[in-house]
């Protein structure tokens, strides 16, 4: 399942609230509006809808909890919660976040709350009372599911080959089989 051109438009949505150099929820359902964004999930997929929707808030919570700039930050906690609320799903996925995001989110409040926007405290705290998340211990950025997989297939294929290898190798019952009696 090919999710570039769900990214892309991802990133747009953020780039866009960036450039309008906004700060509050309201700014970002207008442009969230303004793009018809809720069009997304038109042309999600049929099948796999969980790994659908969780590659969507990865790449929103990269955005979320990267160094740039705190419109940035903003934006991606915007959109995150826009995605959640906006999916059609019943019951909706929740968003798997890790500790170290959810560390980084807490020192999003903080900012937010040290700048003046008052509506980041209590969207997180409305997204905790709702029970939007999903907590867990590992991170689930694009990059490291895929080095998990590629990792646990690695070691399967080894656990296969030691397998094969006690199968197939000469054993004494496959010697006393042969004929082989060992004098």
């Amino acid at each position: 399942m090919d999710l570039c051109l769900f990214k892309q438009d991802i990133d747009d949505l953020i780039h866009e609230f960036v450039e309008s150099e906004s700060s509050t929820l309201n700014d970002m359902k207008r442009i969230w509006l303004s793009m018809k964004f809720s069009y997304i999930y038109e042309a999600s997929p049929s099948t796999n809808l969980a790994f659908f929707m969780q590659s969507l808030y990865a790449h929103t919570i990269s955005h979320m909890v990267n160094v740039d700039s705190l419109t940035c930050r903003l934006g991606g906690l915007y959109c995150l919660y826009c995605l959640y609320e906006t999916q059609p799903f019943k019951p909706p996925f929740k968003i798997y976040l890790s500790l170290r995001e959810m560390e980084k989110l807490k020192t999003l409040v903080a900012e937010a709350k040290e700048m003046g926007i008052k509506v980041v405290p209590a969207l997180v705290k409305r997204m905790m009372e709702t029970n939007m998340f999903l907590f867990g211990f590992v991170d689930l950025n694009e990059g490291s599911v895929s080095e998990t997989i590629n990792s646990l297939t690695k070691l399967q294929d080894a656990r296969i080959q030691v397998a094969y290898e006690k199968l197939f190798t000469d054993t004494a019952i496959e010697q006393y089989i042969s004929m082989d009696l060992g004098g």
